[in-house]
């Protein structure tokens, strides 16, 4: 009882002697503004490029440097003319990984990605085409296989890509504008349950990796198709992990709390060093200790009173 009270008086004073000198050194140092850094200029370099219109609101950003032979497809509207800015909203991006897609009716596809001199192809819904030459840049190997074509169901289909980077899968919707609305890779590889629907890729880091999808309720089938494999000479630019079946995950079953019966024994000695109290009993081993601490301070002063009354009362009577 002693310690506790004797601990509680020494924190006190500390406490009260470690805030005053900050609190004066708070008062006493001058308030100063820190200096602002400069921030650094904004590098548009890695989206610059050579901007044609395509039609349809759209302009190709038209590259061809260190990253290899790229056209990001940016919308921009119809009155846009050379010379104005074109760095707003991304529509797609076409590349040696993914060189065809679909944007506004318009179907855009890279064509000679893996030559110096790429051309870009942009195809109208009338069928009539335009041309759209890259910069000339260096020949690289061309490891990419697709579009492989894929009718899905429910006025959906796919178009499945395989590269050194990985299976990729675009998901369209009939109507929609023939712009593809999900996409799924190594990273990604199934739509969320939100959905409404299966779409996914098994084993996307296998040397065999499958497409599955059901868009269909009821007892219907899952379908499934193969990804074509590497061309000779490609290699991924990852590790194959073992080819494994799809499981669904089973849910652990519920730990009941365990109330009745519960024990729990400190050690003593030096393993008592790394025992665990549980945090009520610390908490009322603190307010114990301290009402404990109380309830005998005021007792003596209790019994001082006392006794000095009763010292007053013999002198008075004698």
């Amino acid at each position: 009882m002693r310690t506790a009270l004797r601990t509680s008086v020494v924190t006190v004073a500390l406490a009260g002697a470690m805030l005053l000198p900050a609190a004066g050194a708070a008062f006493a140092a001058p308030v100063t503004n820190p200096q602002s850094a400069s921030a650094p200029a904004s590098d548009n370099s890695r989206y610059e490029g050579e901007p044609v219109y395509i039609g349809e609101g759209l302009v190709a950003v038209l590259r061809n440097k260190a990253e290899g032979p790229e056209a990001w497809i940016r919308e921009v509207g119809p009155q846009w003319k050379p010379g104005d800015d074109y760095m707003v909203r991304v529509v797609t991006k076409l590349d040696r990984t993914l060189p065809h897609d679909k944007a506004k009716g318009l179907d855009l596809e890279l064509t000679k990605a893996a030559s110096a001199r790429p051309v870009l192809v942009v195809t109208a819904a009338d069928g009539s085409a335009k041309s759209y030459p890259l910069p000339a840049g260096e020949a690289g190997t061309d490891c990419r296989v697709g579009p492989v074509g894929q009718e899905i169901g429910a006025g959906m289909s796919a178009e499945l890509y395989l590269s050194e980077l990985g299976p990729k899968v675009l998901l369209f919707e009939a109507g929609d504008g023939g712009r593809s609305f999900a996409q799924l890779d190594r990273t990604h590889p199934s739509l969320p349950e939100s959905a409404g629907f299966i779409a996914r890729i098994v084993n996307p880091s296998g040397a065999k990796p499958v497409f599955e999808w059901k868009t269909q309720g009821g007892n219907d089938t899952v379908g499934r198709v193969a990804f074509p494999a590497f061309p000779k000479g490609c290699k991924p630019s990852y590790a194959f992990t073992d080819d494994k079946p799809v499981t669904k995950p089973t849910t652990p079953a519920p730990v009941k709390p365990q109330t009745a019966g519960q024990t729990s024994v400190v050690p003593k000695g030096p393993v008592a060093a790394g025992a665990e109290f549980p945090a009520e009993t610390a908490a009322d081993t603190v307010d114990t200790a301290t009402m404990t601490a109380g309830a005998a301070l005021i007792a003596a002063f209790g019994a001082l009173a006392a006794g000095v009354v009763l010292r007053r009362r013999r002198t008075t009577r004698g």
